[in-house]
């Protein structure tokens, strides 16, 4: 064995290990056996020698370094260190050894007699951590040409939250994560560089090699994650990628080294942010105020209104739907291990998430498994398979969720919400009791089994050649099982007893074939990657239900005509895909990368199914020219990076192109009824959507690349938007969709990162902001206008979904201005009442009458701008802070109905803090119009910017404090690793959004759950 292919052997190894510490030491074991086996077919008899011990550890710990390659310089004679990282090697008293271990710098040694050596080895410049997963493989961050984020599991850690995505908020800029409420089993919503499109935005997320759900992985069973954002990094999964990609890889397991691992999570949560509803007395008054305005008789009396105040009722029906505190727990156990051939990793998690409602058990109980195994068959074959097991159980109350806020929003505090024998109140106005219905309503049951496989093999057939296949699957049954039971107060519309069963299927097939080459030909890289690729789904869904008058019943059993109902649905798509990828790097300083992808889709008609997607991206590394050496001191690291591809959008309903029947019931004939079909509109031309991106980079590293900065631009101009254009009145049928969209996105990214010293404690600061605009350009002149409380609007050259309303101009402020005007379309204001802008009439000329198609604007939309994030951590002696903040700089927030309006819709309530600010004669620059109800309120009441409020907020999204125990402390135990820590998630949000509502809500009523703050502890030990 010469030294040369020793070193390209080496070289090879390291490529596939180069993600994570625990791959490090997977594949040093490997190295370890092979060289092991090739010395041993090669020992000879050697004149002259002495025998040499050693020990090689790591400068940073002092740990063994497992299977570190000690060489003769210019021999194949060699040895490697075993698990506690000793050698014992005979070499000549003049010998030269060759150190080498994945991941830290090789050293040179000259024996000169010794025959004991202690061999410390310092870690690489660029380390296996600043390896990144990509499309089908993996690359190094300084050949990275694409825009692409990673981001590892230390930033996952310790955060007490239900699901990956919440931990993910503001960690990485362009990934723009929206989490309006904290219900359990509901997800925050994930966009990757705004809105390209007018159909589904939502990112492609792949876990390990195959299309799944983030929700159902446990946090502490990832490795890395990685955010691909353009065309470059995204083009090679074709006809989903056009909103971005998520990859996560999940932890393996190590060789000869056999490791325990429980993590153990225990905190309390409260809401953050409850409507701010006034007092009693508070109400009292200004419910008589309110009907003074409007013509009518007070309502509470001066006694009253001092009982109210001294010891009368004062309830908060919102905050009596929550509990004081409410626990969340989450436990994670891991076996790793292995030997030379096999590795494995087994992890069982475990999550309970209380819902704050009040009720019997309501919440989330997730159960997680995962099995991770790679064998080494033989000296060129290994094998990988994956099993991931999840399963989800929801238990919550038997109505929606929007219901029971509307209703506790509205009422006053003058009511209590049970009498003082613990019977549920019914007041007046009102059409349930909130708590009631959460009490003895029933409930609502999910059950969700999410099952995903995968089995791959990788043959090693020539030196840099590979041959790999993998085929995977997932299965996906969800069952619901609703038992809604009649509430026995006197008035109460909850009369229904009514159950529900609804089961749905869900089965995945995804097939890969990949031929890859990596070579170095002296100054020249080059790699090369072709594949076959096979995605296949098909759902089954069927639910039936029925009603029943019977206070104790099983509605399910027996024969019942009447009060059922029953329906069921399937379908499927298919996508076969062929794709490659050419790398090519010279001198690590020019960088080059195209990939292609042909994708055929069963969701378009034959001639229209296939769709070509190219990229190419090029990178140049200025800092390693020889004219950059004098300033390569104070810049040491300086990349310019640019991509340019097309990406596609097939995220549309299935058989579109294929005009469909439906069947329902039509007419009466006799004592039958009978059924009718309707056509859907169908257009046998559609063809896929395409987006075009171009991205703009660069990458900077400062004060020896202790400070990290990077910038990218992009713009995106997607094409063939499907929409369903406006079909004259004589063709008969609906509008079928249409390849007549486009829509232009286009913004800006930066993050930095700067890690420090001072004593013995080491700093890191980190923060990242990202902007993204989106414009429809084109949609063949047709508006249109959505919505009911909040509306929007889709009109060529502005946002998507932007707000569409009147824009209010302060109040009238006596008699004379109310008579100048202009005043809304048939009604009459008075002093204290909203004015709205004129903004034209009939022939473009101002009229002084406002109307809905002549006098609305639009007003911005709810799309987060300048999103950001930050974070400062210290450890010291064992102990370790982090903080981080999150935060957008620019929303708009429609606040519609009882989240904002006095009195709405001529109900008793709610009247919150900010309503106390009303116009009166005395109080002419007030916040709010005079108080009204009724009809009165028409006016007020109107769809204007008046109730679109400021959405920028900062949050301290998680604080944490933890010590780890030093490792003399706990060898007697057989603990290896001990960390004990405390942490909180959400527990501050500085917002501008009157009436205490959280500014992350959606848009409307605030008819949400709340987002909730949580207070945790928490342990790590491993053995």
């Amino acid at each position: 064995m010469k030294q040369s292919s020793d070193s390209n052997v080496q070289k090879y190894m390291i490529m596939p290990s180069e993600g994570s510490r625990v791959a490090k030491r997977l594949f040093a074991m490997v190295w370890l056996v092979c060289l092991n086996m090739l010395v041993a077919g090669s020992l000879f008899a050697q004149q002259g020698t002495i025998a040499i011990k050693g020990k090689i550890t790591s400068a940073a710990d002092r740990e063994a370094l497992i299977g570190a390659t000690v060489l003769i310089k210019g021999s194949g004679v060699g040895t490697a260190a075993d698990i506690n990282g000793e050698f014992t090697l005979n070499a000549a008293p003049d010998a030269v050894l060759v150190i080498t271990c994945i991941g830290f710098q090789q050293q040179e040694i000259a024996v000169k007699g010794r025959t004991a050596l202690d061999i410390v080895m310092q870690p690489e410049t660029i380390s296996l951590e600043d390896v990144v997963v990509i499309g089908y493989g993996t690359q190094k961050k300084v050949n990275l040409t694409g825009a692409v984020a990673s981001i590892s599991s230390k930033e996952l850690a310790g955060k007490p939250v239900a699901n990956v995505v919440e931990a993910l908020q503001g960690t990485t800029p362009g990934l723009v994560i929206q989490q309006s409420n904290s219900q359990p089993g509901m997800r925050p919503s994930i966009n990757i560089r705004g809105l390209n499109t007018l159909n589904n935005n939502d990112p492609m997320v792949i876990i390990d090699g195959i299309i799944g759900d983030i929700q159902n992985v446990n946090p502490s069973d990832i490795e890395s994650m990685s955010v691909l954002k353009d065309a470059s990094s995204t083009a090679i999964y074709g006809s989903r990628a056009s909103n971005g990609v998520i990859l996560i890889t999940t932890k393996k397991g190590s060789a000869n080294k056999t490791e325990i691992n429980y993590q153990f999570m225990y905190g309390w949560q409260d809401p953050t942010c409850l409507p701010k509803i006034v007092d009693s007395w508070v109400y009292a008054e200004l419910r008589n105020e309110a009907l003074v305005n409007s013509g009518r008789p007070t309502a509470f009396t001066p006694e009253q209104i001092n009982y109210y105040r001294h010891g009368g009722p004062n309830v908060k029906w919102i905050e009596e739907l929550y509990k004081k505190a409410t626990p969340q727990q989450s436990h994670s156990l891991s076996l790793t291990g292995g030997n030379d051939r096999t590795t494995y990793l087994l992890s069982m998690g475990y999550m309970d998430q209380g819902s704050m409602f009040k009720g019997p058990n309501y919440g989330l109980k997730r159960y997680n498994a995962r099995l991770n195994l790679h064998h080494k068959m033989y000296e060129n074959l290994t094998i990988d398979a994956t099993i991931a097991y999840a399963r989800n159980e929801i238990k919550d109350h038997a109505y929606w969720t929007e219901w029971l806020i509307e209703q506790a929003n509205r009422m006053p505090s003058i009511y209590e919400i049970k009498d003082k024998d613990g019977n549920y109140t019914f007041p007046s106005g009102s059409n349930s009791n909130a708590l009631a219905r959460l009490e003895r309503g029933g409930y609502r049951k999910s059950m969700n089994d999410d099952l995903s496989a995968t089995l791959s093999a990788e043959l090693h057939i020539w030196d840099g050649l590979k041959l790999k296949g993998m085929v995977g699957g997932q299965l996906y049954n969800n069952r619901m099982h609703e038992n809604r039971k009649a509430i026995d107060i006197p008035g109460s519309g909850d009369t229904e007893n009514r159950m529900t069963e609804n089961f749905g299927r869900t089965q995945n097939i995804t097939t890969n074939l990949m031929l890859t080459y990596d070579k170095t030909f002296g100054k020249h890289t080059v790699g090369a990657m072709v594949g076959y690729s096979y995605e296949g789904s098909r759902d089954n869904s069927f639910q039936t239900y029925r009603l029943s008058d019977a206070p104790n019943y099983d509605i399910m059993a027996g024969a019942q005509t009447t009060g059922t109902g029953n329906e069921g649905w399937a379908s499927d798509w298919a996508i076969y895909s062929v794709f490659a990828r050419l790398n090519y790097n010279y001198e690590g300083r020019y960088l080059f990368e195209a990939n292609l992808r042909d994708d055929m889709s069963s969701k378009f008609a034959k001639g229209n199914r296939s769709a070509l997607f190219p990229s190419f991206s090029l990178g140049w590394r200025i800092s390693e020219e020889k004219f950059f050496e004098g300033i390569r001191d104070y810049i040491p690291s300086l990349k310019l990076r640019g991509s340019w591809g097309l990406v596609g959008n097939n995220r549309i309903d299935n058989y579109q192109y294929l005009s469909t029947i439906s069947v329902a019931p039509g007419y009466n004939f006799g004592n039958n009824v009978v059924n009718t079909a309707g056509y859907g509109s169908a257009n046998a031309d559609m063809k896929w959507e395409t987006t075009r991106m171009a991205n703009a980079g660069v990458d900077l590293g400062l004060l020896d690349n202790a400070l990290n900065i990077s910038a990218d631009f992009f713009h995106n101009m997607t094409r063939d938007i499907l929409i369903a254009l406006p079909v004259p009145g004589i063709y008969g049928g609906g509008a079928p969709i249409q390849n007549a969209g486009k829509v232009k996105n286009y913004g800006w990214e930066i993050a930095a990162s700067y890690r420090f010293k001072t004593g013995g404690i080491e700093h890191t600061i980190s923060g990242n902001i990202s902007d993204s605009y989106n414009e429809v350009v084109d949609t063949k002149g047709v508006e249109w206008i959505n919505g009911y409380d909040v509306n929007t609007i889709i009109k060529e050259g502005y946002p998507i979904n932007s707000y569409y309303a009147y824009r209010w101009d302060g109040f009238f402020q006596n008699e004379a201005e109310v008579a100048k005007g202009p005043h809304l379309d048939g009604i009459t204001p008075k002093p204290g009442d909203i004015r709205y802008i004129d903004k034209s009439g009939p022939g473009g000329k101002r009229d002084g009458v406002i109307k809905e198609d002549d006098d609305r604007f639009i007003l911005g939309n709810n799309y987060p701008h300048y999103t950001y994030g930050f974070s400062y951590g210290f450890s010291w002696k064992g102990f370790d802070f982090s903080m981080f903040w999150q935060g957008v700089g620019k929303r708009s927030v429609w606040l519609r109905g009882e989240a904002v309006e006095a009195f709405h819709n001529n109900n008793e309530g709610p009247v919150l803090d900010f309503h106390q600010d009303r116009w009166t004669p005395s109080n002419p620059n007030a916040t709010y119009p005079r108080l009204t109800v009724g009809s009165e309120s028409a006016n007020n009441a109107a769809k204007s910017d008046f109730w679109i409020q400021d959405g920028s907020y900062l949050r301290l999204k998680n604080l944490q404090l933890g010590y780890t125990f030093p490792a003399k402390w706990l060898r007697k135990a057989c603990i290896k690793d001990l960390k004990v820590y405390v942490s909180g998630q959400n527990l501050f949000t500085h917002s501008h959004i009157k009436g205490g509502w959280d500014p992350e809500t959606t848009d409307g009523g605030g008819r949400i759950y709340p987002v909730s703050r949580v207070i945790s502890c928490g342990l790590n030990v491993k053995f």
